[in-house]
Formats: C-alpha cells, sequence, structure tokens
C-alpha cells in the first residue's frame, strides 16, 4: 500500500494490493498467515527481511501480538514502536527490493 509513496509506481500487482490489505487486518489478530503469499514468490529474499523485521520488533514478553493482549503489555510506547519499526523496516525493503528487480527487467507487474 506504500509502494506507491515510496518509489512512485506500483510494485505489486492487483492481486497483491487486496492480499495485503487482508494481511493488516489478520495481523491485528495475531494471524500471520496473511504474509505467507508474500513470502511463497521470493522466499529466498523475503523471508531473512522478515526474520529480522521481527528482531527489530522483539520488545514484549508476552508471546502475543494480538490486539486484544495489549493491554498485558507493560510498556505499551515500546511495544508499538518496536512493533511499527519492524513493521516498517519489512514493508520498505521488500518496496525497494521489488521496485529494483522491475528497474532491472526481472520483475513484470501486471
Amino acid at each position: 500500500m506504500i509502494d506507491k509513496w515510496l518509489v512512485g509506481r506500483r510494485v505489486y500487482d492487483r492481486q497483491f494490493n487486496q492480499i495485503g490489505r487482508t494481511a493488516i487486518f489478520l495481523g491485528f489478530m495475531g494471524i500471520s498467515e496473511g504474509s505467507i503469499p508474500f513470502a511463497l514468490e521470493r522466499p529466498g529474499f523475503v523471508i531473512p527481511v522478515y526474520v529480522v523485521g521481527a528482531i527489530i520488533g522483539a520488545v514484549q514478553w508476552f508471546p502475543e501480538s494480538a490486539i486484544w493482549a495489549w493491554p498485558l503489555i507493560s510498556n505499551i510506547p515500546a511495544y508499538l514502536i518496536g512493533l511499527a519499526g519492524g513493521s516498517l523496516f519489512i514493508a520498505v525493503t521488500c518496496v525497494f527490493y521489488r521496485n529494483r528487480l522491475i528497474k532491472k527487467g526481472l520483475l513484470e507487474i501486471a
């Protein structure tokens, strides 16, 4: 959803745009399966980016990321900053990577 804002063009087709909107909704409920279609397209790059993003966002002691667990977190500002930082790292890195592939002619968007 931020690709056009970051690089001035769409780097995901309409199908992935819809999947991304669903993945955001699922993420708030603690369901990470919404990101699987993105990881399956280019697993060699995307999975390590997900791991690094999870490390950046690892400030919680409670093993649940769903919105209903937020009241159980002791330092909500640090938790939200970590969550936003990890998520933004993943999104920005993947958008720039796909933009580079498009510029090199290795990826076409329908």
